[in-house]
């Protein structure tokens, strides 16, 4: 049976001293390793983008809400 650690997917990232030291804080702080920090950050964000996509698709059903791009672009500052 498969582990956990073999449904990850392994990446590299950089990141400026201060980010690497805030979320090393943080895993400290939640007695987690900093990857798990950043899982949970990547999840929450991704989870975040799917709430507004679901949101902006029933207004737009009612025929009341701007496009996604346009969402993204004036709400959160966002460019494709």
């Amino acid at each position: 049976m498969a582990g956990v650690k073999d449904s990850f997917k392994r990446t590299t990232i950089s990141l400026r001293p201060e980010e690497y030291e805030a979320l090393r804080f943080m895993a400290f702080k939640r007695r987690t390793s900093i990857a798990g920090v950043i899982r949970e950050l990547v999840y929450q964000h991704l989870e975040d983008e799917e709430d507004i996509k679901d949101g902006l698709k029933a207004l737009q059903e009612k025929g009341h809400a701007m496009d996604w791009a346009t969402f993204k672009k004036e709400h959160l500052g966002l460019q494709d």
